[in-house]
């Protein structure tokens, strides 16, 4: 048994903080060191994002326009202090429900278990 958070964690949420580190770095000009500030991780991390060592699965989430708005969005509120670290979970969780509603993330999930085959947890509402 892998629930789909399993799916998010390992491969949805390192994708969104790939992109948001490329966004803060390309589009806002910051650093690597603060990138990792912004994003509450270490300079390392953002190197390896940077090098798709990790969010991997960013091409997952560039095919859908809204959860790609959402990213460039928190990302211009964070290089222009406007949000936290804190405040940015929250917008963090909701691009997540995008992802999850847009069933981006079922065909990793039905790769990983077979068994999914009819699976529609993403649409229901304990997902929502």
């Amino acid at each position: 048994m892998k629930p789909f958070c399993e799916i998010i964690v390992q491969m949805i949420l390192p994708g969104i903080r790939a992109l948001l580190a490329k966004e803060l770095m390309d589009t806002h000009n910051l650093t690597q060191q603060q990138t990792a500030t912004k994003l509450d991780v270490s300079q390392a991390a953002i190197s390896q994002y940077r090098r798709e060592l990790r969010g991997s699965r960013v091409k997952i989430l560039q095919k859908d326009k809204e959860a790609i708005t959402e990213i460039q969005s928190l990302a211009a509120k964070l290089a222009s202090n406007e949000i936290d670290s804190v405040a940015a979970l929250g917008e963090v969780c909701m691009i997540c429900k995008i992802v999850r509603k847009q069933n981006l993330i079922c065909s990793i999930h039905r790769s990983s278990m077979p068994s999914l085959k009819k699976c529609e947890m993403c649409k229901g509402p304990t997902c929502q």
